[in-house]
């Protein structure tokens, strides 16, 4: 619809520099000009973009859900301690600039709520009925996008880049900070978390995935896979963190 508005705007003003050239000239259609041009599509694209900065960007959103692995499921006893991994289904929405090129910046952002309790010296996902805190997560993941074009009608793309998953833990509904928590309160595990959730870097990730994307018209859609790879992992000696998540991509 934007490069429809565009392609209106140029004509229009086209034609009146023209006529106030005063020139007796029959401009060529836009149709005209493509055919003898024998442009493609894609040339057609790119010399739309060139006209302004909002056609050199797409928007991007998608549903994606992720699992987040979790080791410390059970402990040496086989007592379930928290939550198996989770899996959460978040809706984000991010930019690809530019657009139509082989390498583009796709930054997006992830929302999603998570219970968790505190066990040792560890934070854990947690079941409903056994939540100390609600936890409101953010992921903004910042890739470089490399992309392949086939006949204009797919393409393949493969990314990665970093990533940083921003957590911040609050009181649950119906659950006061003076209950009984792991270490002391309910209100001083929610201390613990947020201060746990920033140390050893658990906080930041390396993202990749790839994605295969059909086009109808300027829209583009299609499966994407993505793993985000916690940095923590080194620190930590564990794979707990670790996202991985298929889902359904959009750009337009």
């Amino acid at each position: 619809m934007k490069r429809l508005f565009l392609l209106a705007v140029i004509f229009i003003f086209s034609t009146a520099g023209i006529f106030a050239q005063e020139e007796d000239l029959t401009p060529e259609s836009e149709k005209d000009y493509v055919d003898d041009k024998n442009m493609t599509v894609t040339e057609v694209e790119e010399l739309i973009q060139s006209q302004g900065l909002i056609y050199h960007l797409d928007f991007v959103m998608g549903i994606q859900p992720l699992i987040t692995i979790n080791t410390h499921t059970k402990n040496s006893t086989g007592k379930f301690i928290s939550a198996p991994s989770p899996i959460e289904v978040p809706f984000y929405i991010g930019l690809s600039v530019p657009n139509y090129t082989a390498i583009s910046f796709q930054p997006t952002l992830r929302f999603f709520p998570t219970f968790n309790l505190v066990y040792g010296d560890m934070v854990l996902p947690a079941e409903v009925e056994n939540r100390t805190s609600l936890t409101l997560s953010f992921l903004l993941n910042l890739p470089v996008v490399f992309k392949i074009n086939f006949h204009d009608k797919n393409s393949i793309s493969v990314f990665g880049g970093l990533a940083g998953l921003f957590r911040f833990a609050t009181t649950p509904f119906n659950v006061k900070g003076s209950e009984p928590g792991y270490t002391g309160t309910v209100k001083t595990d929610i201390d613990y978390m947020n201060k746990w959730f920033y140390k050893k870097l658990r906080f930041l990730y390396l993202s990749t995935g790839v994605d295969w994307l059909f086009y109808y018209g300027t829209t583009k859609y299609g499966p994407e896979f993505s793993i985000f790879f916690p940095i923590s992992t080194i620190t930590d000696k564990t794979l707990d963190g670790l996202m991985i998540g298929v889902g359904i991509k959009v750009e337009f």
